[in-house]
């Protein structure tokens, strides 16, 4: 295998030469650049090990971005896709690797680890964090109470939080290597659906949360129990939809809360089933967390006999490709998901890998905790309307 002193042997320069034209540092003429480059070429030079080079550098040039659901359910779930692709292309513009570290709800705390078989396997994702070759890392819609946050905090690494905790509640404890946080205006967003059910004349609504804890209870949900939820979104969502509904004269008691367990849309339809053949007086509207579990839920009503939006409104949130194609387009409240993932992942590389200004500019990493938080706006379609009379 060719080395840099076959390279400096064959270029007729010292090896430090041919180590500083090949990463780019110093000043060399360009006949200079050119005759190592084809020395280089020459000898089948394939450039330095990697492992060795990012041990020189104490830098891996790779960045972890960290779920807190299994990769399958992620890949499934079309608001942490559009996510995922607008890091991606950040990462992509910036030349930077990434590592997708998935941490489900069911990894438990570390201390479990030593007791059963199935308690080892559910330890397995922690231990790949603890293990994981990467500069710094992404947190997306991770909860306050997860064991992966101490783990994070113990190897100093550099954490951007998306949808999570911010530093009053969860990341207090990372220190310095907090660099801030980006999300939506959820609770805006969450206001103005609930206003808009109101505005309409709704009464008696239901909300759809897919997990308000690592184990969900599954079924309706106290108002105190759903607002200690270990989910900022969640919790930032619920005060949303309180908020526009007491702001409105109506008792919280018609505006119950369901929890489904998950965000897909069989959790939406199992949840909406529940409710509809539950006992007390029927909704007329449902209010859910995510588009997903709004599409499941619409599909159960028109199982259920019901016409939408007749007898039953139903207004989502993210507003994900499917909400507008659904054979009832979906009311839904839009977050910009792809631009949080670009943002997100662009101001974690400024403050872990910064770009040069320009040519000669030294580059300068961003050493103050961020906070970003995007707009979101209501899309009305025809899942809402006016409840029938009586």
């Amino acid at each position: 295998m060719a080395t840099l002193k076959d390279v400096a042997r064959v270029a007729g320069v010292s090896v430090m030469s041919v180590s500083n034209v090949l990463n780019g540092t110093g000043r060399f003429s360009p006949e200079m650049r050119e005759r190592v480059h084809r020395a280089a070429e020459r000898v089948g030079y394939a450039g330095p090990d990697p492992a060795a080079a990012s041990l020189r550098r104490k830098r891996t040039g790779t960045l972890g971005v960290v779920l807190p659901l299994p990769l399958e359910m992620a890949f499934a779930d079309p608001a942490a896709t559009a996510f995922l692709q607008g890091v991606s292309r950040e990462f992509h513009r910036r030349e930077t690797g990434l590592t997708l570290l998935a941490l489900p709800h069911a990894a438990g705390p570390l201390e479990r680890h030593a007791a059963a078989p199935a308690e080892r396997v559910a330890r397995a994702p922690l231990a790949a964090l603890e293990r994981a070759v990467i500069d710094a890392a992404l947190l997306y819609s991770v909860e306050e109470d997860h064991p992966g946050l101490d783990i994070l905090a113990r190897r100093a690494l550099p954490v951007l939080a998306v949808d999570s905790p911010g530093p009053d509640n969860g990341l207090a404890h990372f220190g310095a290597a907090w660099g801030g946080f980006v999300t939506v205006d959820d609770h805006g967003g969450a206001l103005a659906a609930a206003r808009h059910l109101t505005a309409l004349g709704h009464r008696r609504a239901v909300i759809l949360v897919d997990r308000l804890t690592a184990q969900p209870r599954l079924g309706p949900v106290g108002w105190p129990e759903a607002l200690a939820t270990t989910s900022a979104v969640v919790r930032r969502r619920l005060t949303g939809y309180r908020d526009a509904w007491t702001e409105a004269g109506l008792p919280l008691g018609d505006l119950g809360v369901v929890e489904c367990g998950s965000v897909d849309a069989d959790a939406g339809h199992t949840a909406c089933h529940q409710v509809l053949s539950g006992p007390g007086p029927r909704p007329t509207a449902l209010l859910a967390v995510a588009d997903t579990l709004a599409i499941g839920a619409s599909r159960a009503a028109r199982a259920y006999g019901l016409t939408l939006p007749g007898q039953l409104s139903v207004v989502g949130y993210d507003d994900i490709p499917a909400a507008a194609t659904e054979p009832l387009p979906l009311t839904t409240v839009h977050q910009p998901t792809v631009e949080k993932g670009e943002t997100a992942a662009r101001l974690l590389l400024d403050r872990t890998h910064p770009a040069p200004a320009g040519p000669g500019a030294a580059a300068t990493a961003t050493d103050e905790p961020c906070r970003r938080e995007l707009p979101t706006r209501l899309v009305v379609r025809a899942s809402a309307a006016r409840p029938a009379a009586g």
